[in-house]
């Protein structure tokens, strides 16, 4: 296979042993969720505006909340939002394929996958050993670099120094 076909695959099935690539998979669901939540509250209120004369309805505007309810938890890497949400979103898609009729679209896919890989990423990261103890965080890794200035630095400024005090 093509290194090309490899970055897909991975893509569209993502490892999730370790934290880094769990996490992603779980920010990729929590992305999906916020789109699906998005995009129903537009559809919502654009139905909402429109001369009908079947009146407002609520089943979409409740629908939004629900799914940014879902994308939360899926932030905060509950595996309950995480299959809640998958469920709720193939149970939405078979019912609106029920009533309108089967409509075979990439985003529909794409979205259940990267919310089916969120399901994976959430019980794949609680299942991973807890990080250890006074391990830094990523803003006091960075904080350390700028009080230690690289060897690099260090030499060439020795460097500067030597030919000042050498004239």
């Amino acid at each position: 296979m093509s290194g090309g076909t490899i970055d897909l695959l991975t893509w569209f099935w993502p490892k999730v042993s370790d934290r880094k690539n769990a996490q992603f998979a779980i920010t990729e669901a929590c992305f999906a969720a916020v789109l699906v939540a998005v995009m129903t509250e537009m559809l919502s209120t654009v139905e909402t505006l429109k001369d009908t004369a079947e009146g407002l309805s609520a089943k979409g505007f409740v629908t939004a909340i629900v799914f940014a309810a879902v994308g939360f938890g899926i932030y905060r890497r509950s595996p309950i939002a995480a299959v809640s949400g998958l469920v709720l979103y193939l149970v939405g898609y078979s019912y609106a394929w029920v009533k309108v009729g089967p409509n075979f679209g990439a985003i529909p896919l794409l979205v259940a996958l990267a919310l089916l890989n969120g399901v994976r990423g959430t019980f794949a990261y609680h299942k991973l050993p807890p990080r250890p103890e006074g391990l830094p965080s990523l803003a006091e890794s960075f904080g350390a670099l700028e009080r230690n200035p690289a060897e690099s630095e260090k030499v060439a400024g020795k460097g500067e120094e030597g030919k000042a005090a050498g004239d």
